[in-house]
C-alpha cells in the first residue's frame, strides 16, 4: 500500500528517466574518447542493465533518498541521505562483481550513477522536493541534447561512494537561484549548461572508478 501511494508523488517529483539514460550514453562516449576504450567497451556491453537499474532507482520511496544537503550531510527528511545511499549501491555492485555476476554489478552501478547525476540538480543539492523541481527536471528532458559532453570526463575525484555525491552537490547549489521558476528559459540554460555537462563527466569517472576498483586480479572481468 506504501509503494501505491509513493508512486504517484515519485512521478511528479522525478520523470527524468531519459536524461539519466542519455548521461549514460554519453558517459561512456566520453571514456571512449579520453582513451579508456577497455573500460567503455564493458560499460557499453552492459548499458541495458545500467540504465535498468538507474530507472530502478527512482521506484517506490527510493526516489526520497536522492537528497543531499552537503552543508549538513543530511537528506530529505526522515530518508537516507544521497552519499549515504551511494555507498550502499555500491557495495551491493563490489559483492556481485566479486560473485562474477555483471549483469548484476551493472544494475547496481546504474542505481549508484543515478545518484550522481541527480546530486547536479540544484533542488537535490538543496533537499526541495517541490518548489519548481519536476518543472525543471522536464525543461532539461525536452532539451538535453543541447548539453552533450564528449570528453574530458572527471575521473579523479574520490573513490568510489559518496564523496562523488557530495562534490556534485556542491556545486550544483550555487544555481538555485538560476532554476527559480521566476527566471524562466534563460535561467535554466545558464544553469543546465554547466550542470548536465557536470553529470555526464561525473558519471564516466565514477563508473571509470568503480570498474578500476572492482577489478582486482582475482574478480578481473577477463579471467
Amino acid at each position: 500500500m506504501f509503494l501505491a501511494v509513493a508512486d504517484p508523488i515519485q512521478n511528479l517529483v522525478d520523470r527524468g528517466g531519459i536524461t539519466h539514460a542519455f548521461c549514460n550514453r554519453q558517459a561512456i562516449k566520453i571514456m571512449l574518447n579520453d582513451g579508456w576504450e577497455e573500460e567503455a567497451e564493458i560499460t557499453g556491453s552492459y548499458l541495458v542493465c545500467l540504465n535498468k537499474g538507474n530507472c530502478w532507482a527512482d521506484r517506490g520511496w527510493k526516489c526520497f533518498a536522492h537528497y543531499l544537503k552537503p552543508e549538513s550531510g543530511n537528506g530529505l527528511g526522515p530518508w537516507p541521505d544521497a552519499g549515504s545511499e551511494c555507498e550502499h549501491y555500491v557495495a551491493r555492485a563490489r559483492l556481485c562483481w566479486e560473485q562474477r555476476k555483471f549483469k548484476q554489478a551493472f544494475f547496481y552501478l546504474g542505481a549508484a550513477a543515478h545518484l550522481v547525476q541527480d546530486l547536479c540538480v540544484p533542488h537535490h543539492a538543496r533537499g526541495i522536493a517541490f518548489g519548481g523541481h519536476q518543472r525543471y527536471e522536464r525543461w532539461v528532458q525536452h532539451h538535453f541534447q543541447f548539453f552533450p559532453a564528449d570528453n574530458a570526463g572527471c575521473y579523479d575525484l574520490a573513490p568510489p561512494g559518496g564523496a562523488w555525491i557530495d562534490a556534485n552537490a556542491r556545486v550544483a547549489r550555487e544555481f538555485m537561484a538560476q532554476v527559480a521558476v521566476s527566471r524562466g528559459e534563460q535561467g535554466y540554460r545558464e544553469a543546465t549548461a554547466v550542470l548536465l555537462p557536470l553529470a555526464q563527466r561525473t558519471t564516466a569517472g565514477f563508473l571509470l572508478q568503480c570498474l578500476h576498483d572492482f577489478n582486482k586480479p582475482t574478480t578481473s572481468f577477463f579471467t
